[in-house]
C-alpha cells in the first residue's frame, strides 16, 4: 500500500569541471502505467500519477521521487530511490526539509520530505530507473522547466549543502577517490559561490590533517602535473568525535 499524501524527493548533486549539477529525469508513461497496478492502493493515487506534469508534457523534468510505501520508513525509501537512479547503495544522504504548502501540488494535498545526495558524475556509472525515459545532469544555472515546486526543493538542498560544507567535509563525496588541491578549492568555491584565497585554503586543509598524499600525480595533462590526494576517513571520524569544526571559509 502507498501513502496518498506523503512523498519523498531526492536532489542528487554532482560536481565536475562545468560546476555543480543536479540529476533529473523524465518518466516513461508506458512503463509507469504497467507498474501502477502493482503499486497503487487507490484511484486517488492513480489519478495523481496520471496528472503529473512530466506525464502530460515533454518539457518538464523532475527530481527522483515517489509516494512512500506504508511498510517503509522515509530514510529507507529515499535510499531505495537513490539506488533506482544511480545503482549505488553507499551514497551520502541528508534530509533537508518538509514541503507542505497547500498549493504545491495543484490537484491534491501532498506533503513531501526532501533529501539531498552527493556523488561524482565522472566516478560512477549511473543506473537508469526502469520508469525513466530520460536521465540527465543539468548545471544548477541552466535548469529546464521543473514540475511542482522542485526548483524550491533544489534551492533548499543547496542552502543545506552550503551550511554543511562550512563545518563538515561533506564536499569530498563529490570528488573522485584521488584529487588535486585545486579540485578541492574549486569544489568549495562552486558550492559557496565565492572566491577563496588559495594560500589560506590550503593552510587550513593541511592543519586539519584530513588529506593523505597518494604518492601519485596527474596523468596526461598539458600543464605541470599536480599531486593527487585522498580523504582520510579515519582521521575525520576521530576528529568528529572530538568536536571537529570544519569552517573552511
Amino acid at each position: 500500500m502507498i501513502l496518498n499524501s506523503i512523498s519523498v524527493d531526492c536532489v542528487i548533486f554532482g560536481f565536475d569541471k562545468s560546476g555543480l549539477s543536479v540529476l533529473l529525469n523524465q518518466i516513461d508513461k508506458d512503463a509507469l502505467r504497467k507498474s501502477l497496478p502493482e503499486q497503487i492502493s487507490s484511484d486517488q493515487i492513480k489519478q495523481l500519477y496520471e496528472k503529473h506534469p512530466v506525464l502530460t508534457s515533454d518539457i518538464y523534468w523532475s527530481l527522483f521521487g515517489g509516494h512512500v510505501p506504508e511498510q517503509q520508513d522515509l530514510d529507507e525509501f529515499a535510499k531505495t530511490l537513490l539506488f533506482q537512479a544511480t545503482g549505488l547503495n553507499d551514497v551520502y544522504l541528508q534530509q533537508i526539509h518538509t514541503f507542505g504548502s497547500l498549493e504545491r501540488v495543484p490537484y491534491t494535498r501532498v506533503i513531501t520530505v526532501g533529501y539531498y545526495a552527493l556523488i561524482n558524475p565522472d566516478y560512477y556509472d549511473l543506473k537508469q530507473s526502469t520508469l525513466a525515459k530520460s536521465l540527465q545532469w543539468f548545471n544548477l544555472n541552466e535548469l529546464p522547466p521543473l514540475c511542482f515546486d522542485h526548483d524550491q526543493i533544489i534551492q533548499q538542498a543547496l542552502l543545506k549543502l552550503r551550511r554543511e560544507v562550512m563545518y563538515h567535509p561533506v564536499g569530498f563525496h563529490l570528488l573522485p577517490d584521488k584529487f588535486t588541491l585545486t579540485e578541492i578549492q574549486s569544489l568549495y568555491e562552486v558550492i559557496l559561490n565565492k572566491k577563496m584565497d588559495t594560500r589560506n585554503f590550503r593552510k587550513k586543509l593541511a592543519k586539519m590533517e584530513l588529506l593523505i598524499d597518494s604518492g601519485e600525480k596527474q596523468q596526461n595533462v598539458a600543464h605541470r602535473a599536480a599531486k593527487l590526494y585522498q580523504f582520510d576517513i579515519q582521521v575525520y571520524e576521530r576528529l568528529k568525535k572530538e568536536g571537529l569544526n570544519f569552517r573552511i571559509e
